[in-house]
């Protein structure tokens, strides 16, 4: 440290300075840290040496905001600070083990002017950043000695905070900020998530409404005309694998075409009922989730986007020729489960990469359903999957596109996501106005067969 302190600078009265406890206040309202007791041992070597002080102790995210008054001394509040820095730096790397945190946060605030600069800056990459800032009750002044860690107080907020209480603005007492922070927890940190998951998902409802009217008119379309004379399954859009051939008894119009990957993820064997409605149920609770964490864009974009990955890996698969389990001739893949698939993959990944910011007890709770829908539908399929003719290879095939798809794609910002991105943005819309054009085209194909019905081999 150089330079001396201004020579107008006067101590803070004894407790917690009232602008540390303005400070607190946006702490625990807006940056949701906890108090810490002066007497918590979680707070290690730290104890006792901070006036007050703010702390994260759960989730991926550890921080600390804490207030010191500096040596009156200038010449000593070098060497105070820099036993400070190492003192924090070693609290933090025992927090990212005892919390099992990937970051620590660190900002020290002294409630008086410090001058000159620390050259202890912390590297790119390190899990521990440590930022110290000062304010200046008298002057209405605020500055940084270290930079502030990303997602604390700016200098801007402190200066803010500073002239506020310098101004005579009123300041909360230490029991007021402890009861903010006890409304903030039970109300503020939780009311988002709460208020998405009572929120009703209409997108969740018209996808299972689609699948069941498409439902209806495949079976009375089918019912009504005698076999061989009216559209069949394949004229419907259902998707062929690629041991499957026209003269086998298909209609000639079965051929694996583009569109067919998105419209047979909107078809459900006619002949069955349980089909389109164990999917439905799926897609009732799987849904429901995606829209009111993720949003109906990324419901709908995840959901088209797995479905054709899903489709996709089967008949590549299929390409390789009947030598591979679950791959038999003249077979053809409907159904909405690969695309439900990939919905439990994007709930899999619930906070791993984005959404680091969702309450931990939420996306352990989700993805815990997770990993048991995943067992119960994925890994038990393969088991009887060939006696109930489920199509496992879509369905990993859309599990794996969701979960890829849940490492970059962010839950809606209330409950701790973010915005999309621009191009995020785009790649959800154009699933859709691809999946869009795909189902035009299955739409022609199925008014050509009824008006034109195709001849059969045999």
């Amino acid at each position: 440290m150089t330079d001396a302190a201004p020579p107008n600078y006067a101590a803070p009265p004894p407790g917690p300075h009232p602008v540390a406890l303005a400070i607190a206040h946006d702490l625990v309202t807006r940056y949701r840290l906890r108090l810490a007791d002066q007497r918590d041992g979680r707070l290690g070597e730290l104890l006792g040496h901070y006036v007050l002080a703010a702390a994260m102790w759960n989730g991926p995210r550890a921080a600390l905001v804490a207030f010191y008054e500096p040596p009156a001394d200038p010449a000593l509040a070098g060497s105070d600070l820099a036993a400070r820095c190492d003192a924090a730096r070693r609290w933090g790397f025992d927090r990212l083990r005892s919390q099992g945190a990937q970051v620590c946060d660190i900002l020290l605030i002294a409630l008086g002017p410090l001058a000159g600069t620390l050259s202890a800056a912390t590297t790119p990459g390190d899990p521990v950043r440590l930022g110290v800032a000062w304010v200046d009750p008298v002057n209405a002044r605020a500055g940084a000695v270290l930079p502030i860690p990303p997602g604390l107080p700016s200098i801007g907020e402190l200066r803010a905070r500073v002239r506020a209480v310098h101004d005579g603005a009123q300041v909360p007492t230490l029991a007021a900020v402890d009861l903010a922070e006890r409304q903030a927890v039970a109300g503020g940190y939780v009311a988002p998530v709460r208020r998405a998951m009572v929120a009703q998902p209409y997108m969740t409802y018209g996808l299972i409404a689609v699948f069941v009217l498409i439902w209806i008119l495949e079976y009375a379309t089918m019912s009504l005309h005698p076999t061989n004379s009216g559209p069949d399954i394949c004229s419907w859009g259902a998707l062929p694998n690629a041991l499957l051939y026209p003269s086998i008894g298909q209609s000639p119009a079965c051929d694996v075409t583009w569109w067919r990957f998105v419209s047979s993820a909107f078809l459900h064997d006619p002949s069955s009922v349980y089909h389109v409605l164990f999917n439905s149920i799926a897609m009732l609770f799987i849904g429901r989730l995606v829209e009111q964490l993720y949003g109906r864009l990324v419901l709908l974009g995840v959901f088209l986007i797995t479905a054709i990955a899903g489709g996709v890996l089967w008949w590549a698969v299929s390409t390789v020729g009947p030598t591979l389990p679950g791959i038999l001739p003249n077979t053809i893949s409907l159904g909405a489960s690969g695309g439900i698939a990939g919905l439990i993959g994007l709930l899999l990944m619930l906070g791993r990469v984005q959404g680091k910011n969702v309450p931990v007890g939420i996306t352990h709770t989700v993805r815990n359903y997770a990993v048991t829908v995943i067992v119960l539908n994925v890994v038990l399929t393969f088991v009887f999957g060939p006696s109930l003719d489920i199509n496992n290879y879509a369905h990993v095939g859309g599990l794996i596109a969701g979960a890829a798809l849940g490492l970059l794609v962010p839950p809606i910002m209330s409950i701790g996501g973010r915005d999309h991105a621009i191009v995020e943005k785009v790649v959800l819309w154009g699933a859709i106005a691809f999946s869009a054009v795909s189902l035009l085209f299955a739409l022609l194909n199925l008014t050509t067969a009824i008006l034109h019905p195709p001849s059969f081999a045999g």
